[in-house]
């Protein structure tokens, strides 16, 4: 059967000015990863990345980590790249903080309160699954972002023999919408998933005849192992 593992991106530079960029934090748990895949024998055939910076350098570490020799070659899969967080908050969040008066209070705190910014988030999102009408530049909606994702994985299972291994580093998005298509949830249901996928979490995917079968999600074991609570996050 083929094998897809999902590997969401390190920690990434919350409230600052490049958030693509891995924080050190995040530079740590992407070698942790590639150390723990190393260390229980796991090999692959395909190393897949989105294009994000984020995903390439979670990736790029995390295949360094697995060797001492030669690290596998990353590839890039557009597929599974995050869905445009910037467009969604620049359309929605005016619309966000109208609706709720305390936090346009505290408008100046989002991006350095991670609780505030995650309610936020959580408004501004489900405009976006609302597809709620907008003055702002185009972006990826969320039908398109999900059919993105999904053509993705029915690309990999049909392009790959049965016996293939594949491993993809990507974000909480394309992690959600993998585990809803195999698990028939709805919209709401993805979103939901998407707020617990914790960073360098591993979640496997294994091939049937028709698509793909739910192995594990979220799985943090690897980490849990530092004995550092510090080393779990979610942003």
């Amino acid at each position: 059967m083929t094998t897809l593992t999902l590997i969401r991106h390190g920690q990434a530079s919350f409230g600052q000015a490049n958030y693509d960029e891995l924080s050190p934090l995040g530079q740590r748990q992407a070698r942790l990863t590639g150390a723990h895949l190393a260390r229980v024998g796991a090999e692959f055939d395909v190393w897949l990345a989105g294009d994000l910076q984020r995903q390439q350098d979670t990736g790029r570490l995390a295949a360094e980590a697995t060797t001492a020799g030669g690290a596998p070659t990353v590839e890039r899969e557009s597929a599974f790249n995050e869905y445009d967080a910037d467009g969604i908050f620049r359309a929605y969040l005016p619309m966000v903080l109208g609706e709720q008066p305390e936090l346009g209070q505290r408008q100046r705190e989002l991006f350095t309160d991670q609780r505030l910014f995650q309610r936020a988030f959580e408004g501004v999102t489900a405009k976006w699954l609302a597809d709620t009408p907008h003055d702002s530049r185009p972006f990826e909606s969320w039908s398109h972002f999900r059919a993105r994702v999904e053509d993705g994985l029915d690309r990999l299972h049909r392009d790959h023999d049965r016996h293939a291994r594949l491993v993809a580093f990507t974000s909480g998005g394309p992690v959600s919408v993998a585990v809803a298509s195999c698990l028939g949830l709805s919209p709401a249901q993805t979103v939901e998933l998407n707020w617990v996928v914790f960073n360098a979490s591993v979640t496997e995917l294994r091939s049937t005849r028709s698509g793909w079968r739910l192995m594990g999600f979220n799985n943090t074991t690897h980490l849990r192992l530092e004995n550092d609570p510090d080393v779990i996050t979610l942003r």
